[in-house]
């Protein structure tokens, strides 16, 4: 086990994961409207985009949504929940993430209420609170592909005074390629929903802030 793994693993269900990680990953990002978060007073409230044919409401909490174990290569992602002027972090948001595992496949492959479902088929599905920083964190694996999709990240996100919100991320490394271009499902994604994903010891991490518009 890596040192930085090891580092993750102790500090586990916190919510200040990562914070020299995400600093440096900002560092790295140019600035002007390029991918989430600098360009987020750009790009203004994060884009609607569809939740798919495999919803399941009323997901289990929890920042580790792999509770199943499946198997691919880990991930971590983070970020912050923002009010409509994208500077104004939101506390005790709701952040829920699902998506396809290692194979392209849900679990379950269905839809419907979480109370429909034995508790052995539901995996790769979490909701958490934001902190009082407004922040987020998730540990799951890297989704794999299917069909003419990009490789993505479901979020439903909804905090008191602001208009729920539902979406898509994908990672940057995959903008501008075919498989991109040929995406009829999400065709317009403005450039605060590309997540820039880096090798972190055995994981990939990655950041994704995200604006909810006003009521």
């Amino acid at each position: 086990m890596t040192s930085s793994r090891r580092r993750w693993l102790q500090r586990a269900g916190t919510l200040g994961l990562l914070a020299a990680w995400v600093q440096s990953a900002r560092a790295r990002l140019a600035l002007g409207c390029v991918p989430s978060p600098q360009c987020r007073l750009a790009c203004g409230p994060t884009t609607e985009a569809t939740a798919g044919p495999f919803y399941v409401a009323h997901a289990p909490q929890g920042a580790d949504i792999n509770p199943g174990r499946a198997p691919g290569q880990p991930m971590r992602i983070e970020g912050t929940v923002f009010g409509a002027d994208g500077t104004t972090p939101l506390a005790g948001a709701r952040v829920e993430l699902w998506h396809a595992d290692a194979d392209g496949r849900y679990h379950p492959a269905d839809q419907g209420d979480v109370s429909s479902f034995r508790r052995g088929e539901i995996n790769l599905r979490g909701v958490v609170l934001t902190d009082a920083d407004g922040r987020y964190a998730f540990r799951s694996i890297v989704p794999g592909l299917y069909g003419g999709r990009r490789r993505h990240l479901h979020w439903k996100v909804m905090a008191g005074g602001h208009r729920p919100l539902t979406t898509q991320s994908y990672w940057l490394t995959e903008r501008n390629t075919p498989r991109d271009r040929g995406d009829a499902v999400d065709p317009r994604v403005e450039s605060c929903r590309w997540v820039d994903f880096v090798e972190d010891g055995d994981a990939v991490a990655g950041v994704f802030d995200i604006v909810l518009g006003a009521l």
